[in-house]
């Protein structure tokens, strides 16, 4: 029998060499050069095992103010009383304009603005058969995971009249072809796409789509999927330690695009003029080279 390798659902995706699985210091929230001095932060999702392991990363970070956002408050206020800044608890849908837009106004009565979103709200149903789930229930990750996300970026945009940044967690399966992951990966690669149109319309909106790995507990996020629970070792320190990295100018190089958080940042940056040009980290419509002669076809 084969040796169980717990990372062959992470190392075939690697972008870079090195892949973690836990915090390193480039990007651990006790690095100085990491100070989120001075900044609000909006984390929905905040109830769940990575909003809240974010939220606290941040407060490590010096961040002037957290917004927590969910729809348990009691387990907020349990997160809140943990934190060492001050804290805004907001509850409420982001699929649901009229939570999200009420939740920036409290935000900004508190505050006065908000300088960076994370958003890590949604679960998923993995058994979710097309022809056996009913159409409203299919539409249900639609409602959360793209429009969820517009309405948050809509509002950050009119909060801020147009500034700041956006960091929205998105999925790995959203390139994946599996049973049961039709509307949840459908969803996250429609979400990929408003990331890259979000950089492109609203240039100063730095915005990240990050996959956060194959977490440990992912049950704290909504979604414990069976087959995976023997690959999820990825901590949940080391997603919140890559937002903090993503807040500062020398993550620019990866506005827009796709980034695994097992992926290495350093090595990235050593790269990065390769990753821009090439456009390493962006969607690309087929794998087929399309042109005035065809694809060139191997027989």
């Amino acid at each position: 029998m084969a040796a169980f390798d717990p990372n062959m659902f992470t190392t075939p995706f690697q972008l870079t060499k090195s892949l973690h699985r836990d915090v390193y210091e480039a990007i651990d929230p006790a690095n100085p050069t990491l100070k989120a001095t001075g900044k609000v932060v909006l984390v929905t999702g905040a109830a769940g095992g990575l909003g809240s392991a974010i939220a606290k990363a941040w407060s490590s970070a010096e961040a002037r103010g957290i917004i927590l956002v969910g729809r348990d408050n009691n387990k907020l206020e349990v997160i809140a009383a943990t934190l060492d800044i001050p804290t805004l608890i907001a509850s409420g849908s982001i699929a649901d304009e009229v939570d999200v837009k009420s939740i920036f106004t409290e935000s900004v009565e508190k505050f006065g603005t908000v300088d960076v979103v994370i958003n890590t709200a949604g679960g998923m149903d993995p058994n979710s058969l097309i022809g056996e789930v009913e159409p409203a229930k299919w539409w249900d990750d639609f409602e959360v995971h793209v429009k969820g996300t517009y309405n948050l970026i809509h509002h950050l945009i009119k909060t801020t009249s147009g500034k700041g940044t956006f960091i929205n967690l998105v999925s790995l399966s959203a390139t994946l072809l599996a049973p049961g992951l039709s509307s949840y990966s459908s969803a996250k690669i429609a979400a990929i796409k408003l990331g890259e149109y979000i950089d492109l319309e609203q240039p100063n909106i730095r915005t990240f789509s990050v996959h956060p790995g194959i977490v440990e507990a992912e049950g704290g996020r909504g979604a414990v999927v069976d087959n995976f629970t023997p690959f999820a070792k990825d901590k949940q320190a080391l997603t919140a330690g890559l937002t903090l990295y993503l807040q500062k100018p020398k993550a620019d190089f990866l506005r827009g695009g796709f980034i695994s958080t097992n992926w290495d940042v350093e090595e990235m940056e050593k790269h990065k003029d390769e990753i821009v040009e090439g456009k390493l980290l962006k969607l690309a419509f087929l794998g087929a080279k399309l042109g005035a002669e065809g694809h060139p076809w191997k027989n």
